[in-house]
């Protein structure tokens, strides 16, 4: 097997286990919280989420940040949210798609590097 068939694979392979964390990730509980504030990392502005789970209040940072979603949240605005109490460090914010774009665009890239590979 060539490098490029390798890494061809290599990248379709990890689109495919984004899909899956993606998948993974939206299998929580649709609650209904509040932007509380913001927190930079690595020059990108994540919201903090603040909400109610099981009586109890909560705040958890945003998945994603930096993206068209989330720079136009500002503080106090009401956002639907994704939470898995497995995960309680970060919550979806319902709409946010930055994520499926980025592991579809893997897929399929990958997909089309094995294909293209296999026809020469």
């Amino acid at each position: 097997m060539n490098k490029e068939l390798l890494f061809a694979l290599a990248v379709f392979v990890a689109g495919i286990l984004c899909l899956i964390k993606v998948y993974i990730d939206r299998k929580g509980e649709k609650l209904s919280g509040v932007v509380s504030g913001f927190v930079n990392n690595d020059g990108y502005d994540f919201p903090m989420i603040r909400f109610q789970y099981n009586g109890q209040e909560l705040e958890a940072r945003a998945a994603n940040g930096g993206n068209k979603k989330t720079a136009k949240l500002v503080e106090g605005d009401r956002v639907d949210i994704i939470y898995r109490p497995g995960k309680a460090k970060y919550v979806n914010i319902v709409g946010d798609n930055h994520d499926i774009i980025t592991a579809v665009v893997l897929t399929v890239g990958g997909l089309g590097l094995v294909i293209l590979n296999l026809l020469r």
